[in-house]
């Protein structure tokens, strides 16, 4: 089943919560994105400063865009994260991390940045519940896709059937039907959503555009 995903993006306090007032009631998957300053030039706020997102009983998912995610894995499983969604660059020991993060019964997704190949990510695909492309360079807002990330999609699905792929950055309604022909199972939207006039109304046009593929492209 298709399904969108929410991004909140936010480099300051006040942009967090703004953004994830806006998105909270949309729908039960929300994806919070956390970078460091150094493996992407942006920063967000820390782990720490999230309000405790248990309490609002939706599956959230962290896309950690920072170096060294192992550190915060167990910070991010008491926030009351279910799904972690880590760069294939940003850790010595990839296995490692899919262990760790699987051990505290957690989801784990491997990114991968527009430059880096599918022939760096097939030794763990039996390992992860999915694979994220990222469809711009990470960490800045407001770009556009980048088309050779379709090749790389295609490439993916062709090797495996079955796996998730998830695409996140520089997704709005030019090609959130596009990504769905391809085999997309997951999109995540952030802008395109939170600084739109109503974020609802944003939603529910990709939402449709993504899940009704079919009709559209053959209508």
């Amino acid at each position: 089943m298709n399904s969108i995903i929410p991004t909140v993006f936010a480099t300051s306090q006040e942009q967090f919560k703004e953004r994830f007032n806006k998105i909270l009631p949309l729908t039960k998957n929300i994806q919070i994105d956390f970078m460091d300053g150094s493996f992407v030039k942006s920063k967000s706020i820390q782990i720490s400063k999230i309000p405790d997102l248990k309490k609002f009983k939706k599956n959230f998912e962290a896309h950690l865009m920072i170096f060294h995610p192992e550190k915060y894995i167990n910070t991010i499983k008491n926030k009351g994260f279910k799904k972690i969604i880590f760069h294939l660059e940003s850790t010595k020991y990839p296995l490692k991390l899919i262990n760790q993060i699987k051990k505290e019964k957690l989801k784990v997704f491997i990114a991968i940045n527009p430059e880096t190949q599918i022939k760096s990510i097939t030794p763990y695909l039996s390992q992860v519940n999915g694979i994220l492309f990222l469809g711009v360079y990470p960490g800045k807002e407001h770009q556009l896709f980048i088309p050779l990330v379709y090749t790389k999609i295609k490439k993916l699905r062709k090797l495996d059937k079955k796996i998730i792929i998830q695409v996140d950055g520089g997704v709005n309604e030019k090609n959130a039907s596009k990504l769905a022909k391809l085999g997309v199972n997951i999109i995540n939207s952030g802008s395109f959503i939170s600084d739109s006039y109503s974020p609802k109304e944003a939603f529910k046009k990709l939402n449709y555009l993504f899940k009704n593929k079919r009709k559209i492209l053959h209508g």
